[in-house]
């Protein structure tokens, strides 16, 4: 957890903004990822979940008042069996 007296920076919508343009002349442009990289960022996504499933479990505990249970099956679980 972030202590009290650290600054958090603020996504404001002058950086939103940027960020939308840029994204919109990436997709625009018409290039997309191969296969292989699509793959690969699934993989590390769901070593990154399973990694951090506690994690998870807890933050949707706490933001959405989900059970570990149905944390896990809706949230974790989903994502692994997703991308059989």
């Amino acid at each position: 957890m972030a202590s009290n007296n650290s600054k958090s920076k603020v996504f404001d919508s002058e950086e939103a903004s940027t960020m939308v343009k840029e994204l919109r002349k990436t997709f625009d442009c018409g290039k997309t990822r191969g296969y292989e990289w699509r793959s690969s960022q699934l993989k590390a996504l769901i070593k990154l979940s399973e990694k951090h499933e506690k994690e998870i479990v807890q933050a949707l505990y706490s933001d959405l008042s989900k059970s570990e249970i149905e944390a896990y099956v809706q949230e974790v679980l989903f994502l692994s069996l997703s991308t059989l």
